[in-house]
């Protein structure tokens, strides 16, 4: 991807007016309040696109103080006003989903220390790479990265199928054809869980249970030990806690991608001064 066509376009109309392009600068970037840091990688392609003599000292994933230095880099100042803003957006909306997802965990944890937090693949279209990659520094874990990485039945597909024999036929078939994968099926009442359990599924999504139904569900682990059960739906930082005390596996979520993005300072000054 590259971020820098996107932003400087064919040249830097201020810079170049104002004739500073070739003064020497340098360039720091710091968090106003403490976040979860992420956007490292990414950023560092610019600088180095761009020639920019750079020294990180913080790292994807670390908990990164009030006016803590991220970063700090030397250039002349065309090269600077390039890697700027793009640079400074990267570093907000990436630590925000990172910072976020880092509190569900938390919280999560704090209930029940072997429990998952994951995201759904609701993310934005072009930006899974980005959003998915500040999940994981801030704890989190992929639900699923696309079709193509797991099986998961919604009432979509149940939607085809004339009858619960057609239906039995087909899950059977599905779990030979794909023998090494854990087929999950997303369910709303217990009488489908019951079901879907009975009929050999790994995992049941529990849609938009209130809590005394999913806690009926987890109980379901009783009669069927290798089940694994998640929450899912409307789950976000100040409900996380109660859904973990359900007793489910793993939590699937799309709240951090809308996390909103933190404020990171960026100051430049000219450095022959």
């Amino acid at each position: 991807m590259d971020f820098l066509l996107e932003d400087i376009g064919y040249f830097d109309l201020t810079t170049h007016g104002l004739g500073i392009g070739d003064k020497k600068g340098v360039m720091s970037f710091a968090p106003k309040a403490e976040i979860v840091l992420c956007g490292t990688d990414e950023v560092k392609e610019i600088l180095k696109k761009l020639d920019i003599a750079h020294t990180f000292f913080k790292k994807n994933g670390d908990r990164v103080m009030a006016n803590e230095t991220i970063l700090e880099c030397k250039s002349d100042a065309a090269s600077l006003h390039k890697a700027w803003k793009i640079s400074q957006n990267i570093f907000e909306y990436m630590s925000g989903i990172a910072t976020y997802t880092n509190k569900l965990v938390k919280s999560a944890k704090a209930i029940n220390p072997s429990i998952s937090v994951s995201t759904t693949r609701k993310n934005f279209p072009g930006a899974k790479k980005l959003m998915l990659k500040a999940v994981m520094c801030g704890g989190g874990a992929p639900h699923r990265l696309g079709l193509y990485d797991s099986v998961l039945i919604f009432e979509q597909h149940l939607n085809f199928f004339s009858d619960k024999a057609e239906l039995e036929r087909g899950f059977k078939e599905l779990k030979h054809n794909f023998i090494e994968r854990k087929i999950a099926v997303e369910v709303d009442n217990f009488e489908q869980a019951s079901y879907f359990a009975s009929l050999g599924a790994d995992i049941l999504q529990c849609e938009k249970m209130d809590f005394e139904l999913l806690k009926k569900c987890v109980k379901l682990k009783y009669e069927f030990p290798y089940l694994l059960l998640s929450a899912t739906g409307g789950i976000h930082e100040k409900n996380i806690a109660d859904f973990a005390e359900c007793g489910v596996d793993f939590i699937v979520t799309s709240s951090p991608y809308h996390a909103k993005p933190l404020d990171i300072k960026v100051t430049i000054k000219e450095t022959n001064r």
